[in-house]
């Protein structure tokens, strides 16, 4: 991770951390991790939208997030 990122994601990992009943501290976790894949598969979907807007096509946005096809980027911008 990035120094800025590991700022970012300080607070959470404070958060979870005071939490002294280890299974609800595993189950905030659980809804931590529930959350950030959610929050992922928006940002991804924005990212590849942008881009679009950008003017690139399908091909170049599937090489710049992580080389992957033109069939997932399109799938990745309508939210798949």
């Amino acid at each position: 991770m990035t120094a800025p990122l590991d700022k970012a994601l300080a607070p959470l990992a404070d958060h979870i951390r005071a939490i002294d009943d280890y299974p609800a501290r595993y189950d905030e976790i659980e809804a931590a991790e529930k959350r950030f894949r959610a929050l992922k598969k928006a940002l991804l979907q924005e990212t590849a939208l942008g881009l679009r807007a950008e003017g690139k096509k399908w091909k170049e946005v599937g090489a710049i997030m992580g080389s992957v096809s033109f069939q997932r980027a399109f799938q990745i911008a309508h939210g798949e």
